[in-house]
């Protein structure tokens, strides 16, 4: 595939993450928590932040740059950690809306306890404040001059 093109879809991908995060957020904020709904967005945050690495992956393999270029860069590397800590802090949060599914599923009328609610949106906050720094590094890399 041609350069830009691992590009283009890198960076869309990169997107629908961010997107998916703000939309799990605003899920997190009514007065109502619709997890099915939630659960479902939370399985294909999964699936896309494993076609972003997977996307990033072919880019350093096959990409214009190339692997020296990119196993020299500090920036790459912290790029890597950042995404690796939000993805960490991603179980959390995963695994309740999978308890929540269970729960909704055998009692229709379900509604996560606001404490809780409360605790996995500050987790899901925190993610989509480590993207911050995630972008800085991702601009700091393309940059880097070695």
């Amino acid at each position: 595939m041609h350069y830009t093109g691992l590009a283009i879809i890198h960076h869309l991908l990169a997107f629908g993450l961010v997107i998916m995060l703000a939309m799990e957020l605003a899920y997190l904020r009514g007065s109502s928590v619709p997890v099915r709904r939630l659960t479902g967005l939370d399985a294909g945050y999964g699936g896309v932040a494993v076609l972003v690495f997977l996307a990033g992956a072919a880019r350093v393999v096959w990409g214009e740059k190339g692997w020296e270029f990119y196993q020299a860069n500090p920036f790459f590397w912290a790029k890597i950690a950042t995404f690796s800590v939000i993805g960490l802090l991603s179980v959390v949060p995963t695994l309740t809306f999978i308890r929540w599914a269970r729960a909704a599923k055998a009692d229709p009328a379900f509604q996560p306890e606001a404490a809780e609610v409360k605790r996995i949106a500050g987790l899901v906050r925190i993610e989509v404040l480590l993207l911050l720094p995630l972008a800085a590094f991702a601009a700091l890399m393309a940059r880097w001059a070695g």
